[in-house]
């Protein structure tokens, strides 16, 4: 039943899933706790399973990770993307240097 409801309610987020910014399957820690809903045990615990089982395909395989409740995935499923290049974060402005006297 829970899988269900999950299905339904993410069913809307699918077209979102495209325009996602963090690719769970290339992302680092530092990345993948810019996502609502990662702290830093999920974030390693996605890193880790990842590098023991493959690449993740959709939000539900990460339901096989402790922790990832269906609420926890309702609310990471607009930020994540599972295929696609890698989250890279904006571009900070360069400070001009200022010349010498």
């Amino acid at each position: 039943m829970k899988r269900l409801l999950l299905a339904v309610a993410m069913a809307p987020l699918s077209v979102g899933l495209a325009l996602a910014t963090v690719n769970v399957n290339t992302a680092q820690q530092s990345e993948l706790l810019r996502v609502k809903g990662l702290d830093k045990h999920k974030a390693k615990a996605i890193i880790e399973y990842r590098a023991e089982n493959g690449p993740f395909h959709s939000v539900q395989d990460l339901e096989k990770l402790p922790g990832f409740t269906p609420e926890v995935l309702v609310k990471v499923a607009p930020e994540v993307a599972f295929t696609g290049d890698p989250y890279v974060p904006p571009a900070k402005p360069v400070a001009k240097a200022k010349p010498k006297k």
